[in-house]
Order: C-alpha cells, then sequence, then structure tokens
C-alpha cells in the first residue's frame, strides 16, 4: 500500500503494531507494508537503535522513501534475518534505477559512487537507515532510502536523486517484491514432509 498522507516519518509509526491501522480486514497473516515518501527526521523520542541514541546519532533526510513492515510471529533473530533479506532485496532493485554498485554491509545500503554531501567528496555512501525490533509477536521494520539527503543527513549519506516517476515505481517494485518474496517462503513453509 502506497501512502500519501505520511507528512514526516518521525520513528513512532515503528514503536507499535501499525498494519491494522492502515489495512483493517485486509491484514495478512504473510505480513503488511506500508511505503510513502516523507522526510525523515527521528529524534531521541522516535528512536529504536540503542547504539544511535548513545552516539546521538539521530536519523535525518531530506526526502527519502520510507517502507514500514509487520509480520506476526517472529522472533528478534527472526527480524533481523528478515531485515537483512527484504534490504539485500530492495538493493537490487534499486541498483537498476540509479545505475551503480550498491553493497549491503549488515542492514546498510552503500552505493559505491564518488558523490559530494555538504561539501565533502565522498568514494561511496550509505543511501539507506534500517530498523527492526519486536512488539506483541510481530516484527516491525523500517527501511527509508536516500532521495535527497539534505544539510542535516551527516557526510556519508548518500542521495540516489530519483525522479518523482522513479519514486512512484521504485515504491511499487518494492511493495511487489515483498508480497511476492513473502508469499513465496510462506509456500516453502507447507511443502515438507512430515514422518
Amino acid at each position: 500500500m502506497i501512502v500519501e498522507n505520511i507528512k514526516m516519518y518521525d520513528g513512532n509509526l515503528l514503536h507499535n503494531r501499525f498494519a491494522y491501522s492502515f489495512y483493517r480486514s485486509r491484514v495478512l497473516p504473510i505480513g503488511n507494508i506500508v511505503a510513502f515518501r516523507a522526510p525523515m527526521k527521528v529524534e531521541i523520542d522516535g528512536m529504536i537503535d540503542q547504539e544511535d541514541v548513545l552516539k546521538n546519532e539521530f536519523i535525518y533526510s531530506q526526502d527519502a522513501v520510507n517502507f514500514l513492515w509487520e509480520i506476526p510471529n517472529l522472533n528478534a533473530f527472526g527480524a533481523i534475518a528478515y531485515q537483512r533479506l527484504f534490504n539485500t532485496s530492495v538493493a537490487n532493485i534499486l541498483q537498476s534505477y540509479i545505475n551503480k554498485p550498491i553493497e549491503v554491509d549488515g542492514d546498510d545500503l552503500i552505493v559505491h559512487a564518488e558523490h559530494n554531501q555538504r561539501g565533502i567528496i565522498q568514494p561511496h555512501g550509505k543511501c539507506s537507515v534500517s530498523i527492526t525490533h519486536v512488539k506483541d509477536d510481530a516484527a516491525l521494520g523500517h527501511t527509508g532510502i536516500n532521495v535527497l539527503a539534505g544539510e542535516e543527513a551527516p557526510s556519508f549519506a548518500y542521495s540516489t536523486k530519483l525522479t518523482d516517476e522513479q519514486v512512484n515505481s521504485f515504491m511499487k517494485d518494492v511493495t511487489e517484491m515483498f508480497y511476492t518474496m513473502n508469499d513465496d517462503i510462506f509456500v516453502a513453509t507447507t511443502k515438507i514432509i512430515s514422518k
């Protein structure tokens, strides 16, 4: 589902289960995803990542594509494994839009291309932010992709500079990938022969 009424991602949506708020009776047992374009400004109240809080590294992006996903019945290990699978799939899709090599490092998408962020020339940069956690027996995750990182973003932030048309197509492609992949994973769980 692509949502157009979220004006700013501040992290608070990810603190509780959110799929029912958007999908109501269409919530799926394989999970749901919400995609939207909005700036990101996640400060102390919206943060989930304790490492970022301890380092005072908050999240800023002037313009970003955001994906929030919720999958029931996953523990923390499963949530992180899924986050990395999802982000790798996002990187594969994004690479075809920006035509630059992307490396997945943990849950980060690193674009290997020289760029200028805040007057600093960098040989590569991080175009993503991502976090997952478990709440009320469901994995909740967020992946944000910078369209334009902006001046408040750190010097290592990479702007993908997707056009409006590319942003819309990218959100549709990632949403379709989410449901196709989750459906395929679910089907795979049913193929086991028990003796």
